[in-house]
């Protein structure tokens, strides 16, 4: 388990790629006698996962959670100059996973709510905080009924989204919750990353389309959405935001040392796109 781990412990491992395998999410529960929706599907395999990966998260390298090199020395360094003022916000932290951002925001004066579709994870989060934040077990494609309108400075959602297939009902949540002065900040694969390794799997860059990822050792499965970055931009717009930056960030130099490759290719080619967006208005 991360929980309690120095600093070092990715940087002992040896750079890992895990092999991926690509299947269609409705087929692989038909191959198993379910029927349902794509976005019910997409929970039915991804949140299960998700579970795996919060216990078994330092299995991998490339894990989304915990403090990954990845997340150190390329997404914190992009997301970090489009955060407001921290201290005193009050902040929402959407997809919290088992906190690693929380924690960051705490140690920044904010205060936090953080809610995950993964019971573990946010298991492991509230053993993390304790009483300096809260947590939920909660799915970004429900509503959510538990957090006030105009309640937050800053709606945080890192590398989730991505496992979203239409995000404009997350986005509309997410205005709504806002301060009319509030802030949204999200990070996310960079559409051209994914359509440049997956485009044998995926209908077309200008399609939005699926796949499962079987990560590594884990035996975790994840849902992944491709999607064009005009389907982004026009989510924020047709959900009352204004874009406000929109940053095809890189990593920094001391990332190429935990993964070469991702490193070469990231600094040539986007990768991983950093967000923030503005409400249009005060009229909800």
């Amino acid at each position: 388990m991360l929980v309690g781990k120095p600093d070092c412990t990715f940087a002992r491992q040896k750079v890992y790629h895990p092999p991926r395998k690509y299947i269609s999410i409705l087929d692989k529960l038909a191959s198993e006698g379910t029927q349902m929706d794509e976005d019910r599907a997409s929970g039915e395999i991804t949140i299960p996962g998700y579970d795996t990966l919060a216990e078994r998260g330092d299995a991998v390298e490339t894990s989304p959670w915990g403090d990954s090199a990845y997340q150190r020395h390329y997404v914190w360094p992009g997301v970090e100059p489009l955060l407001p003022e921290l201290s005193g916000a009050r902040v929402l932290d959407a997809g919290c996973g088992i906190g690693e951002y929380v924690g960051r925001f705490l140690e920044r004066g904010a205060d936090v709510v953080g809610f995950d579709a993964s019971a573990e994870a946010t298991a492991i989060a509230r053993k993390r905080y304790g009483d300096r934040a809260t947590f939920y077990r909660a799915d970004l494609t429900e509503p959510l009924e538990f957090v006030p309108d105009d309640a937050f400075d800053l709606v945080f959602c890192n590398l989730v989204l991505d496992h979203v297939e239409d995000w404009k009902p997350a986005f509309t949540a997410f205005r709504r919750h806002l301060a009319p002065d509030g802030e949204l900040v999200f990070t996310t694969i960079h559409p051209m990353r994914r359509y440049r390794r997956h485009r044998d799997e995926l209908s077309g860059y200008h399609e939005t389309d699926s796949y499962v990822l079987e990560w590594g050792e884990t035996d975790a499965q994840i849902v992944q959405y491709h999607r064009p970055i005009e389907e982004i931009v026009d989510s924020l717009g047709e959900s009352g935001f204004r874009l406000d930056e929109f940053r095809e960030i890189r990593p920094r130099e001391r990332y190429e040392a935990h993964n070469p490759e991702r490193y070469e290719t990231a600094m040539e080619a986007p990768d991983t796109l950093c967000v923030r967006a503005r409400p249009i208005g005060t009229d909800r």
